[in-house]
């Protein structure tokens, strides 16, 4: 037989075969999750919601992932609350973070609102409103009561928590302030 069918039939057995192995590796193993910081839980009157999860930078064992998105998720039922709001948060980590920030943005007809993933909603403020957003610092604690006095609406509650080795994450809450 010619040398160079002979190293083609090697060449197409190899090939098959490290293809058969991959087959089997990715059958047989445990397929990764996606690395993913975890909800945070917001509790108003006996009732509580688990956050969306927005942007974020999270950092798991020797891995890290980063991404981005273009608006506020949260689930789609409001929390109802009265004023003054006095809510707590928990956050999903033991170990309190570095920074803890909020922003309260107050939804209006302008403000674009798409289904999401599991019954959830992505809220896409105005462009403007989101430049003018008032970030208000936070105790940066794992636990803690956040006191509002808001106008009746629906307002999107987005916290940002940052801790030094895990990362920082977007959370996003829905209150109907009556």
């Amino acid at each position: 037989m010619n040398k160079k069918i002979k190293f083609a039939i090697i060449g197409l057995i190899l090939a098959v075969f490290i293809l058969v192995i991959i087959n089997i590796q990715s059958t047989i193993l445990p397929h990764r999750e996606i690395i993913k910081p975890p909800p945070a839980i917001l509790k108003l009157d006996g009732k509580e919601q688990i956050s969306g999860i927005g942007s974020y930078c999270w950092n798991e064992a020797w891995e890290s992932v980063c991404a981005d998105y273009a608006g506020i998720p949260t689930v789609s039922e409001p929390l109802p609350a009265k004023s003054p709001v006095i809510a707590h948060l928990s956050l999903p980590l033991k170990e309190p973070p570095e920074e803890l920030q909020i922003n309260v943005i107050l939804v209006t007809d302008d403000d674009k609102i798409k289904s999401y993933l599991n019954g959830s909603f992505m809220w896409l403020p105005e462009e403007e409103k989101m430049q003018t957003s008032n970030y208000s610092n936070l105790t940066p604690e794992s636990e803690s009561d956040i006191n509002l006095s808001l106008e009746p609406g629906l307002y999107v509650l987005e916290v940002f928590p940052r801790w030094k080795e895990k990362g920082s994450v977007a959370y996003g809450f829905l209150l109907n302030v009556q």
